[in-house]
């Protein structure tokens, strides 16, 4: 998980070293926190691949910040962090589908314990290939795509980005706005360059593989 980066929500006083010593085993990009709002008015920007959340947050709890993020990320693994042991938030982290749910003071073996978990679900269950409608296959870990002959063409950050976005959403029918903010943020861009992105994902991934749903948006077909 080292290229992954990881986000965690949690009160300054909560954090200890040894939590960011297991962090910084696991991955080099480590952005820190303090409050659910601010992290959910960053989410888009800050593009994490791992989440991990205090359930003690001023204001908003980590379990009400974790149903948030549920509705707009369904995929992304969460960790919960608590300094209580309560069978409530059990129930709760199973119908959010979290990753696990360590206990504070956190005790190495099961943090790392956690963290190989998550490892697992985005090798696995994050589905490393995933087969497109006109039997091409995309390669999560590689950044690839292999057509009906089994070449290996390569993507782009912003076209593997703008893939992996579709296929999130794939049910969905996604606005020119929302594909911007996912991809640019607060970056101002052409309309020729919106285009030209898409036309170039197309001609790697199939020409009709992306549907343009005038005055709409766009879904993966």
């Amino acid at each position: 998980m080292k290229n992954l980066k990881v986000v965690m929500i949690s009160k300054e006083s909560n954090i200890s070293k040894k939590e960011l010593d297991i962090l910084e085993l696991f991955f080099k990009d480590i952005t820190i926190i303090n409050s659910a709002e601010r992290a959910l008015k960053r989410f888009v920007s800050l593009r994490a691949d791992v989440i991990i959340c205090d359930i003690d947050l001023p204001q908003m709890s980590g379990i009400e910040f974790c149903k948030i993020i549920r509705k707009i990320n369904s995929q992304i693994p969460i960790i919960i962090l608590s300094n209580k042991t309560n069978k409530k938030y059990l129930y709760e982290m199973i119908r959010l589908q979290l990753i696990d749910f360590v206990i504070r003071p956190i005790k190495t073996e099961e943090f790392i314990f956690a963290l190989n978990q998550t490892a697992k679900y985005i090798l696995n269950n994050g589905e490393i290939s995933v087969q497109l409608n006109n039997g091409y296959f995309y390669n999560y870990k590689n950044k690839t795509i292999n057509n009906e002959n089994n070449e290996e063409i390569k993507l782009t950050k912003n076209e593997y980005r703008l893939l992996e976005f579709l296929i999130l959403n794939k049910e969905k029918t996604l606005t020119q706005e929302e594909i911007e903010k996912y991809l640019w943020a607060e970056e101002i861009i052409t309309k020729s360059a919106f285009k030209s992105l898409f036309s170039r994902l197309r001609t790697k991934i199939g020409k009709d593989s992306i549907k343009n749903i005038f005055g709409i948006g766009y879904q993966l077909n």
